[in-house]
């Protein structure tokens, strides 16, 4: 885990990416990189192959138009 995996992140921010001297978000120490499913907002959610399998830390959270899950939601398991 290192901070490049950080970018698009919304606490990127807080990764030295500011004006207040916050030099590394509270979340890093304890990010690992994970595998989440990953959907559009406006995507349906009633078919598997509307997620995409990513890589990203298992805090990351975006406010761009992008839905993050530990996993498939349960009625398409």
């Amino acid at each position: 885990m290192d901070r490049s995996n950080c970018i698009g992140c919304e606490d990127n921010f807080y990764n030295g990416n500011n004006l207040l001297g916050i030099k590394e978000c509270w979340h890093f120490k304890d990010a690992k990189v994970v595998m989440r499913f990953c959907i559009g907002v406006n995507v349906p959610q009633d078919r598997k192959e509307n997620f995409a399998e990513v890589e990203v830390p298992s805090c990351y959270f975006s406010t761009c138009g992008l839905v993050y899950y530990n996993g498939l939601p349960r009625h398409l398991r």
